[in-house]
C-alpha cells in the first residue's frame, strides 16, 4: 500500500476516534434519545471498541478520560452486543481490557444462556454474528483474556449462580474445543480444572457432570505434556473422579457416564508413560475399587468362553469390556513407566487360583489369551497389545535380574499355542503382535528355562515357516504384503535358528535350493531389517554358501544406496499434522482410546527409524560377511 494512503488512512481514523471521544465526554453516558434495550450504548460501545481495535498498534492517540468515561459507564448501565452486528476487531479489542472483566462477564454469561437454549445465536440477514465460532477463534488466538473470563465465571456462578447457568457455561467451554481443540492450554492455564472439579464435590445433575467429562477427555486427548504439568490440580481433579466414579460403582454397568471417566483414566495413565501425572496415574492404577472392577469383568468374559465372540462394541458388556481392556493397555505402559522397579512383572503368570486380586489394574496373561482365543476383533488387538506389552516387561526384568521364569512349562505351552494360532491371523496387526510374543518365548531359552522345548515340538511352527517360506518364493509379491509377512515370520525363524538345539525340521526348511529361491525373488524395494537380520543369522548357522553371500552382498549394497538418496529427497517434506479431533459422545471416546491404542507401535517405529534399522543391519551383515572370508 503506498505511503501517502496509509497516511490518509490513519487521518481518517484518527479523526473519528476523537470524533467518538467527544461525543463521550459531552453525554457520558446521558443520551438525548431513551432507546429500549440500551441499544444507544450498545453501538457506542461497538464503534468505540471497532476503532480503537483498527488503530492498535498504530501512532494515534486517545483519550484515558474518553476510556474511563465508557468504562464507567459499561459497568453501571444495561447494553448487549448479542442485539446487534459486532465486527471481530470491536470484539476482540473489549476482550483485551482486564478493567472490563465485570460488565463483559455478565455479556458472556448472556452468551451462554442463549447458545445453551438455541445451541446459535442467529440474527436475522447478519453477517457478523457473536456466535461461539468467532468466540471459539477469539479464545484460540490467545491475544484476548477470554478464557480466564470464562473460567471466573465458571467460578462465579458455581458459588451463586443457578444450575442451568452452571451448565450453559460448561457447554460453551466444552464447545469451543470441539470446535478449537488446541485451545486447551489456555484453559487450563486459566484453571479451568480446578473450576470442573468443584463440579463433582456438589449435587449437581448428571447432564452438567456429563459434559464436564467430555470436556476433561477432551482437554486430555488434546493437551501436549507442557499443558498438563501442574500436577497437583489434576491429582486434585482425579482423587474426586475416581471418589465419584466408586459412588456409583456397578460391575455390569452400562452408564454412559462412567465410560467418560474410565476414557479420563486412561488418557491420564497415557499421559504418565511420558513422565508426566505421575501421581494421578499411581492413584488410578492402585485404587482398589478399580482394580475390583476390572478383575469382575475380565472374569465374566472369560467365563463366556466361544460366546464372547458375540460381545463386540455394538452391545452394552462387550462395549463396557473393550474399554476395561484399554485401561489395563495404559495401565500396563504406565506401570512400566512411574512402578517399574516396584513391579514384579511374573505375577502376571500367576493362575487365578494363586491369586485373589492384583494389587494393580492388570490382566494375568492366562486371562489375556482367553480374550485373544475367544474374543471379537477388538479384543483380540486390545488383548494381544496387552500380553505383548506383559512379555516384554517379563523379558526385561528377567534379562535384568537374570531370573528363572517362575511358571511352568505347561502354563507356557498353553499361551504359546494360542498365539501361534494367531500368528496367521487375518488380521496383521494381531499377526504382528502374536508373531512378536512367539518370537520373545522362543528368545528365553538363555535363561535356561525349558519353553523352547515346545518351540521345538510345535507343528504350529512349523507350519508358520513353511508359510513363510511359500511367501518369500512366490513371484509378484506387492512390496506391502511381502513387508508384512516377512516382519512376522523372520522374527520367529530368527529366534529358532538362535536355540542352542535348531529344529531338524527348520535345518530341512532352509536348504540351500529355498535359500536360492528367497535370494532370486528379493529386490532392494522390498528387503527389510528383518529379513536382513535373518540373513545374517543364516549365515552364522553356515546356512548359506558362498554364492548365496555374494548376491546378498551387491544386492544390499544397492538397497543401501536406494535408502541413502530416498532420504535426501523426502528430507524436503514437511510431515502433515494430524487432524485434531474431540469426543462428544461415549462412543466416541472409546474409539478415539482405540485409536490410541493403534498408533503406539506405528509411533513409536517411523520411516526414518526403519530406514535406520535397515542401514544398521545391512552393516552387521557386511562386518559378519568379511569376518568370515
Amino acid at each position: 500500500m503506498p505511503v501517502h494512503s496509509t497516511m490518509k488512512g490513519l487521518v481518517a481514523d484518527s479523526q473519528l476516534l476523537s470524533s467518538v471521544e467527544q461525543y463521550i465526554l459531552l453525554n457520558g453516558g446521558k443520551f438525548p434519545y431513551e432507546i429500549a434495550g440500551s441499544v444507544m450504548l450498545t453501538l457506542l460501545v461497538h464503534l468505540y471498541a471497532f476503532v480503537r481495535g483498527i488503530s492498535f498498534g498504530c501512532t494515534i492517540q486517545h483519550s484515558p478520560e474518553a476510556e474511563r468515561t465508557l468504562f464507567h459507564v459499561m459497568a453501571c448501565k444495561e447494553w448487549d452486543l448479542l442485539f446487534i452486528r459486532v465486527h471481530p476487531i470491536a470484539l476482540k479489542w473489549l476482550f483485551q481490557k482486564v478493567e472490563l472483566l465485570e460488565p463483559l462477564s455478565f455479556q458472556m454469561l448472556n452468551f451462554c444462556r442463549t447458545f445453551c437454549e438455541d445451541r446459535t445465536v442467529v440474527l436475522l440477514n447478519s453477517s457478523q454474528l457473536v456466535d461461539i465460532k468467532m468466540v471459539a477463534e477469539l479464545v484460540f488466538s490467545g491475544e484476548t483474556s477470554l478464557s480466564s473470563l470464562l473460567v471466573s465465571l465458571l467460578n462465579q456462578i458455581i458459588k451463586d449462580g443457578t444450575e442451568d447457568e452452571v451448565f450453559s457455561v460448561v457447554n460453551v467451554i466444552a464447545e469451543i474445543l470441539v470446535i478449537s481443540p488446541c485451545s486447551s492450554s489456555h484453559f487450563t492455564s486459566s484453571g479451568v480444572i480446578d473450576a470442573v472439579g468443584s463440579i463433582y464435590c456438589s449435587p449437581y445433575s448428571s447432564r452438567i457432570k456429563t459434559v464436564c467429562s467430555l470436556l476433561i477427555f477432551n482437554i486430555l486427548y488434546s493437551a501436549s505434556a507442557m499443558t498438563v504439568y501442574w500436577e497437583d490440580e489434576w491429582l486434585a481433579l482425579t482423587m474426586k473422579l475416581l471418589e465419584y466414579f466408586n459412588s456409583s460403582l456397578d460391575y455390569t454397568s452400562s452408564d454412559q457416564e462412567q465410560k467418560i471417566l474410565i476414557g479420563i483414566f486412561c488418557l491420564i495413565l497415557h499421559h504418565s508413560a511420558s513422565k508426566v501425572l505421575i501421581e494421578p496415574a499411581k492413584a488410578i492404577i492402585l485404587n482398589k475399587p478399580l482394580v475390583s472392577l476390572t478383575d469382575g469383568i475380565i472374569q465374566e468374559a472369560c467365563a463366556k468362553g466361544p460366546s464372547l465372540l458375540q460381545y463386540n462394541q455394538e452391545t452394552d458388556f462387550g462395549g463396557f469390556m473393550i474399554l476395561i481392556l484399554q485401561l489395563v493397555f495404559f495401565s500396563l505402559r504406565s506401570l512400566h513407566a512411574i512402578l517399574d522397579p516396584s513391579i514384579d512383572w511374573q505375577e502376571f503368570l500367576q493362575h487365578s487360583d494363586n491369586t485373589q486380586f492384583f494389587s494393580v489394574v492388570g490382566i494375568p496373561c492366562h486371562d489375556l489369551c482367553r480374550l485373544m482365543h475367544f474374543g471379537p476383533y477388538p479384543v483380540k488387538l486390545i488383548a494381544s497389545q496387552c500380553l505383548l506389552e506383559l512379555l516384554t516387561r517379563i523379558s526385561d526384568q528377567r534379562s535384568y535380574l537374570n531370573a528363572e521364569l517362575r511358571c511352568s512349562a505347561q502354563y507356557m505351552k498353553s499361551i504359546i499355542a494360542v498365539i501361534e494360532g494367531l500368528v496367521l491371523s487375518q488380521d496383521s496387526r494381531v499377526a504382528e503382535n502374536c508373531g512378536s510374543c512367539l518370537s520373545m518365548i522362543l528368545g528365553w531359552e538363555k535363561f535356561g528355562s525349558q519353553e523352547n522345548m515346545v518351540g521345538r515340538e510345535s507343528k504350529w511352527s512349523r507350519l508358520i515357516m513353511e508359510e513363510f517360506a511359500v511367501a518369500l518364493t512366490a513371484p509378484g509379491l506387492t512390496s506391502k504384503s511381502f513387508s508384512n509377512q516377512q516382519k512376522i515370520a523372520s522374527n520367529i525363524a530368527v529366534s529358532l535358528l538362535k536355540l542352542s538345539q535348531v529344529p531338524e525340521w527348520l535345518t530341512s526348511l532352509f536348504d540351500s535350493s529355498l535359500i536360492s529361491g528367497v535370494v532370486g525373488n528379493l529386490s532392494a524395494r522390498n528387503v527389510t531389517a528383518d529379513i536382513v537380520k535373518l540373513f545374517s543369522e543364516l549365515m552364522t548357522k553356515k546356512y548359506l554358501t558362498q554364492e548365496h553371500v555374494v548376491s546378498l552382498h551387491n544386492l544390499f549394497q544397492v538397497c543401501r544406496r536406494q535408502v541413502y538418496e530416498g532420504s535426501c529427497s523426502k528430507s524436503e517434506l514437511s510431515e502433515q499434522k494430524a487432524e485434531e479431533t474431540v469426543a462428544m459422545s461415549p462412543d466416541e471416546v472409546c474409539a478415539l482410546l482405540f485409536g490410541i491404542v493403534l498408533n503406539q507401535r506405528t509411533a513409536s517405529c517411523t520411516l526414518q527409524m526403519e530406514q535406520q534399522n535397515l542401514l544398521r543391519e545391512i552393516d552387521l551383515f557386511f562386518q559378519e560377511s568379511s569376518q568370515g572370508e
